[in-house]
């Protein structure tokens, strides 16, 4: 599965609010800053994260979640930026009949899946990398030529 870009940046964005919010505000320059990300996309996307009701924001205080990392599924991450700000067709057309389609099959799957639970994986992924770099880093029990 190709994610888009936007996906990736609103998941390391809800990553780093969860990591550091303890209620607080964050500035998009810290946020954009850890994560390596460019500001003004961290911005657009910290906005759409507003929109959708996960962030709140306070003109010259920052970002803040308004909701817990399990508390936010990734079917509802992956829709605020789905069709974000695009205009209403006039009748279906064959684009919005594929995506419903689509949306609904992948609505099955993802629904309880939740942004901790993402994070979670990757942190289970990480401790197995690191798990497997020491067991090839160890050199062997036994030393010396092999007997005759």
């Amino acid at each position: 599965m190709k994610m888009n870009r936007t996906l990736a940046y609103g998941l390391a964005c809800l990553h780093y609010l969860g990591q550091n919010n303890g209620g607080g505000w964050n500035q998009v320059g810290q946020i954009s800053k850890f994560q390596g990300l460019p500001p003004a996309y961290c911005n657009k996307v910290l906005q759409a994260l507003v929109h959708a009701g996960f962030v709140e924001s306070q003109k010259g205080k920052g970002y803040r979640l308004t909701k817990e990392l399990d508390d936010i599924s990734v079917w509802e991450l992956m829709e605020s930026f789905t069709f974000n700000g695009a205009p209403k067709a006039d009748r279906k057309q064959i684009s919005i009949k594929l995506y419903e389609t689509l949306r609904e099959e992948v609505n099955h799957w993802l629904v309880g899946l939740s942004v901790q639970d993402i994070v979670e994986m990757m942190k289970e992924e990480e401790r197995h990398r690191d798990e497997e770099k020491k067991k090839s880093a160890k050199p062997p029990l036994y030393g010396g030529a092999a007997e005759e």
